[in-house]
């Protein structure tokens, strides 16, 4: 069975780099202490910006995802300080375990990860610790392929003087972001996954009462050290410390300016309607989505439960034969029974008809259907609108 080299990725990241990002990642080296690199490195954060929705600093922290995210505890808070972690997803779970390894008392809420947040629990969480500095939550929980309520959540820290802390790793590009209008506190997002551009750069945007957190912040810190990337981006021109990934920013850049010209309200829209499509093709084969609740899925990606049986088989036979990799479940109870399927970045129409096609046809080749034509059709039909 031939094996693809070029395959397509339908990950929770990283995704498929549009060509136009490849070229501008791809032009001759540009060292970082130039004007022309503070040019780009200026383009970058004003763009940011505007998709965020902020009028704070963006700050451009040279680690993927998970560092920037370690670099919010480390800069925010003090060993013995507490924090309510909203744990229903791995991601959600990851900022809990990040802020425990360096000292933080941690209070696990919203564990069950088959259930939306409860703001409920989460106040009782506030009620019983009154010393909790900060709240973590995970925006798009790809986990299960869910979106919490960041916006309830910051309300309801901002009633009682605590800071929410935001994991918008997967969700920025995807999904609205309001930062200040949403009185967040902290956002960390990346590169790889709806800013479709190759790993190794995220963005940080801290509000006022952040930055006050910063000053009283005590967790030894070195590498990441959000005042120095501060202070470095308004400078004489705008730098960040040490060597700035150029080619990566200069990648990331091009795709803010990618999404700006679609327009934020326009991309939104085209995740919303490519994942609404392949949701209806994949239960027309008669495969169940996860979670069961509607109410909370995300428009970047569709989380499937296949079963054991189908799952593993099914993954292989999408890379193999259609060079088409999707992903598998994340924790000892999903893993191997749930595909996760990534719409982030440069996605169309054609590509959901292309991943939904290529699982039918899988299904058809092992027996698990039996006539086709079900899933494909479905998937055409939430494109078009008509029955």
């Amino acid at each position: 069975m031939k094996t693809y080299e070029d395959v397509s990725l339908f990950t929770p990241g990283p995704v498929n780099v549009p060509a136009r990002v490849l070229a501008a990642g791809a032009r001759p080296m540009l060292h970082h202490r130039t004007a022309e690199a503070a040019v780009l490195i200026a383009g970058l954060v004003e763009k940011a910006q505007t998709l965020l929705g902020t009028k704070e600093d963006v700050l451009l922290v040279h680690t993927t995802g998970r560092g920037a995210m370690e670099g919010t505890i480390v800069n925010l808070l003090s060993p013995g300080d507490e924090i309510i972690a909203a744990c229903n997803g791995k991601f959600g779970e990851m900022y809990a375990e990040i802020a425990a390894t360096h000292g933080i008392v941690v209070h696990r809420v919203c564990t069950d990860w088959l259930r939306p947040l409860s703001l409920d629990e989460i106040a009782r969480a506030i009620a019983d610790h009154p010393g909790v500095k900060a709240i973590t939550v995970c925006h798009n929980e790809t986990t299960t392929a869910s979106v919490n309520d960041i916006k309830a959540v910051a309300a309801l820290g901002k009633k009682h003087g605590v800071l929410t802390i935001v994991d918008a790793v997967s969700s920025a590009g995807c999904l609205p972001i309001e930062f200040d209008a949403w009185q967040l506190d902290v956002l960390v997002t990346a590169s790889q996954k709806g800013l479709m551009s190759p790993p190794g750069l995220s963005l940080v945007v801290l509000s006022q009462a952040a930055w006050q957190a910063v000053d009283a912040a005590k967790c030894p810190k070195f590498y990441i050290q959000f005042r120095d990337i501060r202070k470095n981006f308004h400078g004489k021109r705008p730098e960040t410390p040490g060597t700035t990934p150029m080619s990566i920013v200069a990648g990331v850049e091009e795709a803010l300016t990618m999404i700006l010209q679609e327009g934020k309200e326009n991309c939104y829209a085209r995740h919303e309607k490519v994942a609404a499509a392949i949701r209806a093709g994949v239960q027309a084969l008669g495969l169940s989505l996860f979670p069961a609740d509607a109410a909370w899925r995300s428009p970047a990606l569709t989380a499937v439960a296949a079963g054991a049986e189908i799952s593993a088989a099914l993954r292989a036979e999408l890379r193999a034969g259609f060079g088409i990799a999707v992903a598998g479940g994340l924790g000892k109870a999903y893993k191997d029974s749930v595909i996760r399927i990534g719409h982030m970045g440069q996605v169309y129409p054609k590509d959901a008809l292309t991943v939904v096609a290529a699982i039918e046809a899988c299904l058809y080749k092992h027996g698990h259907i039996h006539n086709l034509g079900q899933g494909v059709s479905a998937c055409i039909r939430e494109l078009t609108g008509k029955e």
